[in-house]
């Protein structure tokens, strides 16, 4: 770890990309051919948009994000995250990054996310990573681990990554899915939050049953358990609390990026020693303040403050 770095959180982000949102606002007039009216560009990846809503939303710059780059495209999202003052710490593979594209059909009010396949990392970079990693965690430091990783990344590399941040002593925060899923649960993360229907596919849990849940967290030794679901809301599960919360308003059916908009909001209300109740309604504006805009975690804090009194947080009875 650089010397001087105390941040107390970090957020891996293993799979950057650098995405265009190209906007069509009426039909095309020739065949084959599309034409945008308007476009918006990002560096993404689930962890660079939490990074993303955490600097320029929140204003919050206790963190630094850990990136995987590659190639021009790895170039180009280092730049990018330099101009909006995301905090980071890059390795560099040869692989290049991934560019992904969305075309939003506004008339039709649809959307197609185009997501290219991504780098290859090789055996050797792995382990180069292994321990940059381990130069960058320390003890006391909250990880937060969030969205899928390059290809020849496999679950072993992710459970190696969990150990050494666990015999640095950090904590786990967890927003991930599919195979990993099943495999991180096991190493009991102070916080995971996950979306409904994975956790119906994992693990089988219907998305009202709350006792099973419940059950869940604590026969993995999960302190907090946030499963969200939508334009339903969301639900925070803790041996303390047990709470649901929905915004009564949501502003599109473009949602890419809430989720990581959420997540963003939780973390920050937890560094910011809120109480779970004000931290789950802050985390619930930034998610539906997301669907203001296009573009995954791309808002301002006024459309934050506009939203979150729609936000109603109740207790959830088992």
């Amino acid at each position: 770890m650089k010397e001087g770095n105390n941040i107390d959180t970090c957020i891996l982000n293993l799979n950057p990309c650098y995405d265009h949102w190209v906007i069509l606002k009426n039909p095309t007039k020739i065949p084959n051919v599309v034409r945008g009216d308007e476009v918006v560009t990002l560096v993404d990846g689930k962890g660079l948009n939490i990074a993303r809503v955490l600097s320029k939303v929140l204003g919050h710059s206790e963190y630094f994000c850990i990136n995987i780059l590659g190639g021009q495209v790895g170039t180009i999202i280092e730049k990018e995250c330099n101009h909006l003052g995301i905090v980071t710490e890059n390795f560099w593979i040869e692989d290049s990054n991934r560019i992904n594209t969305a075309l939003v059909y506004e008339y039709e009010n649809k959307m197609l996310m185009i997501n290219e396949p991504g780098p290859l990392i090789k055996p050797n970079e792995i382990e180069g990573f292994m321990e940059f990693f381990n130069d960058h965690v320390r003890p006391g430091m909250n990880l937060v681990i969030s969205g899928s990783a390059p290809r020849g990344f496999e679950n072993g590399s992710l459970l190696q990554l969990v150990r050494i941040a666990r015999e640095a002593g950090c904590s786990l925060k967890v927003d991930i899915a599919g195979s990993w899923l099943s495999k991180i649960v096991t190493a009991s993360p102070e916080l995971l939050k996950i979306n409904a229907d994975e956790l119906k596919v994992a693990f089988g849990i219907n998305k009202d049953d709350f006792k099973s849940m419940d059950d869940f967290r604590r026969d993995y030794s999960i302190t907090d358990l946030i499963i969200t679901n939508g334009k339903m809301g969301s639900v925070w599960l803790s041996e303390s609390e047990k709470l649901h919360a929905r915004s009564i308003k949501v502003f599109s059916d473009f949602s890419v990026g809430s989720g990581d908009s959420f997540f963003a909001g939780l973390i920050y209300g937890q560094e910011s020693k809120m109480s779970k109740r004000e931290a789950l309604k802050i985390a619930a504006a930034c998610g539906a303040a997301n669907t203001m805009h296009y573009g995954a975690a791309i808002f301002e804090y006024s459309d934050v403050q506009k939203v979150i009194g729609d936000v109603i947080v109740t207790e959830v009875v088992l």
